[in-house]
């Protein structure tokens, strides 16, 4: 049985939608993003390292680390900004290596590396088990509270609309709403 892969116009497609595309599968998609990233990726290692046959280690390392990660990538930042985290990061690696940081020094660059907590394990088990807490708040909360609740951080929607749909009076949903909050922010914050 052949799989078939969706067509992608490499040439103007985002990073991200390559990224996603060899998340499925589509090994195009990840040589069309080692062409983008090639030379400044290399560069930016070259230039903290020094040493050419170091630099071309630790690029390898980076290029592994993406494969390796490929099944855990989300779109919640730029690919640039990912792929670059991963660079920073196993130029860290590099450093603790050679006897150069601390395990728990970084580095002063101007790479803005905002996204990098997002992608390191110990962050995603924080919001993982914020996020088990969260569900176990909610499960707390009288059922005309979390129904508001809910709503609210489902749908996004105004709390005049949910009122609506509910078909309930505006006020007595704010007044839900108010309570519900409150008690939230109690328990997840360990207040029970």
């Amino acid at each position: 049985m052949t799989v078939l892969m969706p067509t992608l116009n490499h040439d103007a497609t985002s990073d991200e939608s390559l990224m996603l595309a060899y998340q499925s599968g589509n090994e195009q998609a990840f040589a069309d993003l080692y062409q983008r990233y090639r030379q400044p990726l290399f560069a930016y290692l070259f230039k903290n390292i020094g040493n050419k046959t170091q630099a071309e280690e630790v690029y390898q390392e980076l290029w592994l680390s993406l494969i390796r990660q490929r099944e855990r990538y989300t779109v919640s930042a730029s690919f640039r900004t990912y792929i670059f985290c991963i660079a920073h990061t196993r130029l860290l690696d590099f450093y603790r290596q050679q006897g150069k940081l601390a395990v728990n020094d970084t580095l002063d660059d101007d790479l803005d590396i905002t996204a990098c907590a997002s992608y390191e394990p110990h962050t995603q088990f924080e919001e993982a088990k914020l996020l088990e807490r969260l569900e176990f708040c909610l499960k707390q909360l009288p059922d005309e509270q979390r129904a508001v609740m809910v709503l609210k951080l489902e749908s996004e929607l105004p709390l005049q609309r949910i009122a609506e749909q509910l078909n309930i009076a505006f006020e007595t949903l704010k007044s839900r709403f108010r309570y519900a909050q409150a008690k939230l922010q109690r328990c997840v914050g360990g207040e029970s």
